[in-house]
């Protein structure tokens, strides 16, 4: 018969700890392992944020063509300049709203691929799918995000930016920590308040790889995408910390002197959240 033991194990910070600004984070090292593991795993996270980076502009324009029609009528007033009406710009904003908010789930997924790879757990493509766990959650959280970011952008425009930075982690504190979507947006502003200056460079840094990679033509964006996700669930780890769950499975009727594990899985706490 077969025994199994589980140990359960906390990495990084915690909420206590980001709340007091008690939190280790190095702009530069951040960006480091980021490197690091978006090389070692490029190749399995790649298919995954472009599944979702294809289905946001489905969205995107499948919104527009609802508002206007024809998705063409705002990328020809974007790009002429000619025609750029009050009512083009507001079905662009409405449409970029609704699509971030409905791909809520699969942002989820592959966040949560993103948080195994900074405790060093290896992930698939298809774990994209663990994010429809959280779909009401997240699509509540991602509508509340959303609508803070748009007013404080309609305030001013910096406004708006510090915000989306300011409530980054809130998503990841909800599917991972399990708190209301008003607990995870207030302690993801409290502990940027309190690392604002250190976020602000590694967001900054992180700005200019996307305007590198759209000078590219957009081909840079195949690294800076899935090195974006690496670099947040490496700011989260730090600051909130995340709790795994080693589970060893064993035969005590192995004859060898030592137990033989059979399998060894690493899992968070909360099952659902990601595995290996």
């Amino acid at each position: 018969m077969k025994e199994t033991t589980k140990k359960s194990f906390h990495v990084g910070g915690s909420i206590e700890k980001a709340m007091k600004g008690d939190v280790d984070l190095q702009p530069i090292a951040v960006l480091q392992e980021a490197f690091k593991i978006t090389a070692k795993n490029f190749t399995k996270f790649l298919p995954a944020v472009i599944c979702l980076f294809i289905a946001q502009i489905a969205l995107l324009l499948l919104s527009l063509k609802v508002q206007l029609g024809n998705p063409n009528v705002f990328f020809d007033a974007f790009i002429t300049g000619k025609g750029f009406t009050a009512d083009i710009l507001k079905a662009g904003f409405m449409a970029n709203f609704w699509s971030d908010v409905l791909i809520a789930p699969l942002y989820v997924g592959v966040s949560l691929m993103a948080l195994n790879h900074s405790v060093g757990l290896p992930t698939k493509p298809s774990q994209i799918v663990k994010g429809f766990s959280f779909t009401l959650v997240s699509i509540i959280t991602m509508l509340l995000i959303s609508s803070i970011q748009g007013i404080g952008s309609s305030i001013f425009p910096l406004v708006g930016l510090f915000l989306t930075m300011a409530l980054s982690m809130a998503i990841l504190l909800v599917c991972e920590k399990r708190v209301t979507p008003i607990k995870a947006i207030q302690y993801s502003f409290m502990a940027t308040v309190r690392k604002v200056m250190p976020m602000t460079a590694i967001y900054l840094i992180v700005m200019i790889f996307f305007f590198m990679s759209i000078a590219t033509a957009g081909i840079g964006l195949i690294w800076t995408l899935p090195f974006f996700f690496n670099v947040k669930a490496i700011i989260y780890r730090n600051m909130f910390g995340i709790t795994l769950q080693v589970t060893s499975v064993s035969n005590p009727n192995d004859n060898s002197n030592e137990p033989r594990s059979d399998d060894n899985v690493s899992d968070p706490l909360n099952n659902d959240t990601f595995n290996a």
